[in-house]
């Protein structure tokens, strides 16, 4: 079969790409004279095969596509383009002279974003391309700008390994010398190694499973004791103390177990405590509290800092937020730590919640986690 001349192709600098297909090829010249004015391009296709060939050797932006065409339908088409990877996002406009309700919910049933009927209206048909082409190329530019994100971060932590580990082979050899040397820094020696192992570890697993946050399957639930959660707060002892700030840790009568991922739970744990921290004001008290309720564990934490705005807690848990607080001793902030603490809480099925105190100034933070008697094997 010999193809009919194609309508002009408009630069590279069109505003989209319109593959347009019609074994009419007199209905292709038609609606590709009015996109070519508009500034697309438009290419052509007389049937399925062909479309799904054109498609194969150059994705466009969006696909006008006929419904009854011999060989192979337009619905047949478009499930063929859900059902391939490269092709499901790939949005389809049903163009056809079929103006009947079923045609048209079978249409929109096979995954079509839309249904214009023929004889079209020129200015009806160039808002509704116009509107899903730029949708399309919205969610190509966010998905390219996270990828792009994804891989500086990475970048950054596999960077973030060597230093790491020269400062931790450091700190493990001024703990090996004799004591009576190094006796008053031993504390301080050993707190750089465990930081620097915990920091090591994050990142290990971070470089390994870059999709962990979207993998819950992944989590590692296991019994952790009130010991252990003692543990994680009480590191934070001399980071405290450096701005004159009393850290206590309070725990129940007994002790108890609870459940999640061990690393999870030390990486939320450690974003609200460097929070509570760091926007504490010199002197002040952090007091950090474990205990049962209502079949959970609980771990709160207060601080006597600024508290929230209204306007802070509409948008806490928000990537790359800003809030109305500054750090009382010039650290920096990312506005990233809270963000990553929800996600962590959410990924092991535990709640996380932040608020001001009640009556008080200052805030809370409460991680709750399920009590250990309380799950099912």
């Amino acid at each position: 079969m010999t193809e009919e001349p194609q309508p002009p192709l408009c630069p590279s600098t069109a505003r989209g790409v319109v593959l347009v297909v019609d074994d009419q090829m007199q209905n292709i010249q038609v609606v590709g004279t009015v996109l070519t004015r508009e500034g697309y391009e438009v290419i052509p296709a007389t049937s399925g095969v062909q479309a799904l060939q054109r498609i194969a050797a150059r994705l466009p932006d969006l696909v006008l596509l006929d419904v009854v065409m011999p060989d192979m339908d337009g619905f047949a088409v478009c499930k063929r383009l859900r059902d391939h990877p490269d092709t499901a996002g790939l949005p389809v406009i049903f163009v056809s002279a079929a103006n009947d309700s079923e045609t048209i919910v079978r249409g929109l049933e096979a995954g079509g974003v839309d249904y214009i009927t023929k004889p079209f209206n020129k200015a009806e048909l160039l808002a509704r391309v116009r509107t899903q082409v730029d949708l399309q190329r919205a969610r190509e530019t966010t998905s390219r700008i996270l990828r792009e994100r994804e891989n500086i971060v990475s970048m950054v932590a596999h960077d973030l390994k060597n230093p790491l580990g020269a400062i931790r082979f450091s700190a493990q050899t001024l703990m090996e010398l004799p004591p009576e040397k190094y006796s008053t820094a031993n504390d301080l020696t050993s707190h750089i190694v465990t930081t620097c192992d915990q920091m090591l570890k994050f990142i290990d697993r971070f470089l390994n499973n870059r999709a962990q946050e979207a993998d819950r399957d992944r989590m590692n639930t296991v019994h952790i004791t009130t010991a252990q959660l003692k543990e994680m707060l009480s590191a934070w002892y001399p980071t405290a103390k450096r701005k004159n700030t009393t850290l206590s840790v309070r725990l129940p009568d007994e002790p108890l177990l609870a459940s999640g991922d061990l690393f999870t739970v030390r990486q939320v744990v450690d974003n609200l405590m460097s929070n509570a921290v760091k926007f504490s004001p010199l002197g002040s008290q952090i007091v950090s509290r474990i205990h049962p309720k209502d079949g959970h564990l609980f771990i709160d934490i207060e601080d006597e800092g600024p508290g929230f705005t209204d306007s802070d807690l509409a948008r806490i848990f928000q990537d790359y937020t800003r809030l109305s607080a500054r750090p009382t001793g010039g650290e920096s902030s990312t506005g990233l730590g809270l963000a990553i603490a929800k996600r962590g809480a959410a990924r092991m099925g535990a709640e996380l919640t932040i608020d001001n105190r009640p009556n008080r100034q200052g805030a809370i933070a409460s991680l709750r986690l399920p009590l250990a008697a309380n799950i099912t094997p």
